[in-house]
């Protein structure tokens, strides 16, 4: 999904290669510019969704191009290169490691293809080296005329730390020796991930892209490796909110396998074709929903609808991590099943995370409050009830005594003095055309709550009995 192509701009990449019984003659910077159109031309045909960046160094380093799929683009800006210093290799690590970050995140897999001369043979091996802060590696191809001191001094061609690896073209070097060894990289680097995607007896071919890579982690006792099947298995469907941003170890983009074939008929039937990769992609788009996919025997990954901007969307794969419990809030996912209101209730398990089918009651009988907020909308209520009266004064004293009972057992008594403060303060600013029966329900309710008797759980404050209107006792 992502390359960063580093080549050497030192004074020795000057140097001039002449082709045996020819008289033409190129420079080791010239070799470089055509072996990097080599690779742009196989990711052209093969990889065209690869994003590819150029960075140019000696002792310091540049960004020659950002990240883009203009092949052509960066064509033009590696044919006006221009020589520079020595050549420093710290900083080249330390600008890629910024630049991948800045544009993808440490997480996303991205290749570096070095272009230098025989000095990477022992300039890479140097203490001050860091290695990458993301998944990948570091491929490093020097062109030399002739077998470098320093490769002789070195019995393997793997960099230390695990930053990646060496390899050469054949000597003598020439312009096919130099396109070669690139196309090997470009065929051992950019293998296309085939799988099949199933659901029941659908099933469609497809590709991943970026491939995905192995798993592997160290344990307490043993060094765990997981490997994606060859076959993702669609297990089961979930509400794309009861998902939302898991943690994650790639995304990968599901496209359906292309035939790639002159004949503009077979074309054109394959097209004709119905697609359960576009069939999927589309009802999980309409319905807002997740594809929860088994990726190998313990190992599962979520299909989305993705979309980077309003008008195009695609399917996309997330791996999770390996394990059962990946996404915690849902639990074991080889315990989700149907709701229970669809299975028997024999088949209906206690463990299983999914939702009962009983309504719960916001109207609780006890009151609960851990934070400000909840004892303030309650109060609230209370006031909001007052202002209504005479037609809400069985609702009044209902509130009224739940609070009043919570009180006394949480042991808050000045609770009980602060609501009668605020009765006789609603009471003093009642708007002029407020019926009489309402400063009098609440004066006998600001009396009550600060008599003594008011501490007993077992009384009940009643509605005062006026003249305006009988009211049943609560």
């Amino acid at each position: 999904m992502a390359t960063v192509i580093a080549i050497d701009l030192s004074v020795s990449m000057l140097r001039d290669i002449k082709i045996k019984d020819t008289k033409e003659s190129f420079t080791l910077l010239q070799l470089a510019t055509h072996g990097v159109n080599v690779l742009l031309d196989y990711l052209a045909v093969h990889s065209r969704l690869e994003f590819v960046a150029v960075v140019t160094f000696s002792s310091t380093c540049d960004v020659l191009c950002s990240f883009t799929r203009d092949y052509d683009l960066i064509k033009a800006k590696i044919s006006q290169l221009e020589f520079r210093t020595n050549t420093c290799y710290p900083p080249v690590i330390q600008t890629i490691n910024y630049l991948v970050h800045s544009e993808w995140s440490n997480s996303v897999t991205c290749q570096v293809i070095m272009i230098t001369d025989g000095n990477c043979y022992e300039g890479l091996r140097k203490p001050d080296i860091t290695p990458f802060l993301f998944p990948g590696k570091l491929i490093v191809v020097p062109l030399e005329q002739v077998s470098s001191l320093y490769k002789n001094n070195y019995d393997s061609n793997k960099l230390p730390n695990g930053l990646g690896y060496i390899t050469s073209p054949e000597l003598p070097l020439t312009p096919s020796s130099v396109a070669k060894v690139f196309e090997k990289i470009a065929k051992e680097t950019y293998v296309p991930y085939s799988a099949v995607l199933r659901c029941g007896n659908l099933k469609s071919d497809v590709h991943l892209i970026p491939p995905p890579m192995s798993y592997t982690k160290a344990a307490d006792f043993e060094i765990i490796t997981c490997c994606i099947s060859s076959e993702l298995s669609i297990i089961g469907f979930l509400e794309s909110s009861k998902v939302e941003c898991p943690a994650t170890l790639s995304r990968h983009l599901v496209l359906p396998q292309r035939i790639l074939d002159e004949c503009s008929e077979t074309n054109e039937a394959f097209a004709k074709t119905p697609s359960f990769c576009v069939l999927l992609h589309g009802a999980l788009k309409v319905e807002n929903m997740t594809a929860v996919c088994q990726l190998s025997s313990n190992w599962y990954g979520l299909l989305v609808s993705w979309a980077d901007n309003k008008k195009k969307s695609n399917l996309m794969l997330i791996i999770l991590e390996p394990g059962t419990n990946a996404i915690p809030w849902l639990g074991d996912i080889r315990n989700l099943t149907l709701s229970p209101t669809e299975l028997s209730k024999s088949d209906a398990d206690e463990t299983q995370p999914s939702k009962t089918p009983d309504k719960r009651s916001y109207n609780q009988s006890q009151l609960v409050w851990i934070k400000e907020a909840g004892l303030q909308a309650d109060i609230q209520k209370i006031l909001r009830q007052a202002r209504k009266m005479p037609d809400k004064i069985p609702s009044f004293y209902k509130e009224l005594n739940r609070i009043r009972k919570a009180a006394i057992a949480y042991s808050f008594n000045d609770l009980l003095t602060s609501i009668a403060d605020l009765l006789e303060l609603e009471c003093s600013n009642l708007p002029g055309g407020t019926h009489p029966d309402c400063a009098l329900q609440l004066t006998h309710a600001a009396i009550e709550l600060r008599k003594p008797l008011a501490m007993d759980p077992k009384l009940t404050i009643v509605p005062m009995t006026t003249k305006y209107a009988q009211h049943d006792l609560m």
